[in-house]
């Protein structure tokens, strides 16, 4: 297949960084976009990773992509991690498998952009199911190792909107996102003097299709094209074009871009910070 040119390519950043030889790291929603490009950064740098999503299919062809191009340190887990029992199961057998983990990057969620008087009552539990369920259950249950280990790194995914008030972002930035921020502090706080991290990433606008998939597949996946639709996203382009935020400093970030920052608060360089929260969108959002 013919390479596309993403028009973020000339910004992905390139890795000269192998601070993860002998980790461990889990990544959710890391099937595609953003999360495959987290999970590719982690693996460049030495980790073993658990290529984690809800598309049990596309996380196994993501894995198996992986480590074609990096060597045999990639393994899927499928499951949806808002259900009870499904996060400790994945703990369960990275451990065993592994025999630790070092990272655990909450990067899955459920992109539903509507009116908050538009969504059904299932989307209502949707919204808060994968993106708040899957959070809290995945860091309870890594937790238990890292404890024991008296290491680890936690790092949310959280998302700008929260920040800037963007319309049809009530559910997944206002109550999903937005949420991430008080976890990460108050998490951090509850495990301060256990040698555990925790805090969040903020991304804004990402080109999220250059995530470096050699065949890529649809980018929808499961997703309802009714929570994402035409109209809605045509309103939110224009509403981006009439604050003057398009990217901030006027373009989308290679997925990359975000990769970076995560892999900072992954690794053990990030040892004194911690609850903290740090937008990487190009000025959508400052301070």
């Amino acid at each position: 297949m013919q390479a596309t040119a993403f028009a973020s390519l000339p910004y992905a950043v390139p890795n000269q960084c192998r601070r993860f030889e002998g980790q461990v790291a889990i990544v959710t929603g890391a099937a595609q976009g953003l999360g495959r490009a987290i999970a590719h950064r982690l693996g460049q740098e030495g980790a073993s990773v658990v290529v984690a999503d809800i598309q049990g299919e596309r996380a196994e062809r993501t894995a198996k992509q992986l480590c074609d191009e990096l060597g045999d340190r990639f393994v899927s887990f499928a499951g949806d991690l808002s259900e009870a029992g499904i996060a400790d199961r994945m703990a369960s057998e990275t451990k065993e498998r592994f025999g630790r983990i070092d990272a655990l990057v909450n990067n899955a969620a459920a992109l539903i952009r509507l009116k908050l008087v538009d969504m059904s009552e299932e989307l209502l539990q949707k919204g808060v199911q994968w993106n708040v369920w899957n959070t809290l259950r995945c860091s309870k249950a890594v937790l238990p190792v890292m404890l024991e280990q008296k290491y680890g790194r936690i790092v949310n995914i959280g998302g700008e909107a929260w920040r800037t008030g963007f319309p049809f972002h009530t559910i997944l930035a206002g109550v999903g996102k937005g949420s991430m921020v008080g976890l990460t502090a108050t998490l951090a706080g509850e495990v301060l003097r256990d040698g555990i991290t925790v805090n969040c990433v903020s991304p804004g606008g990402i080109e999220t299709a250059a995530d470096g998939d050699p065949d890529p597949l649809p980018p929808s996946g499961f997703r309802d094209p009714s929570w994402n639709p035409p109209e809605v996203m045509q309103a939110m382009a224009e509403a981006a074009k009439a604050r003057g935020q398009a990217g901030g400093i006027g373009r989308l970030a290679h997925p990359s871009e975000i990769a970076a920052a995560v892999a900072f608060f992954a690794s053990r360089e990030s040892s004194f910070v911690t609850g903290q929260h740090i937008g990487v969108s190009g000025g959508m959002a400052m301070l």
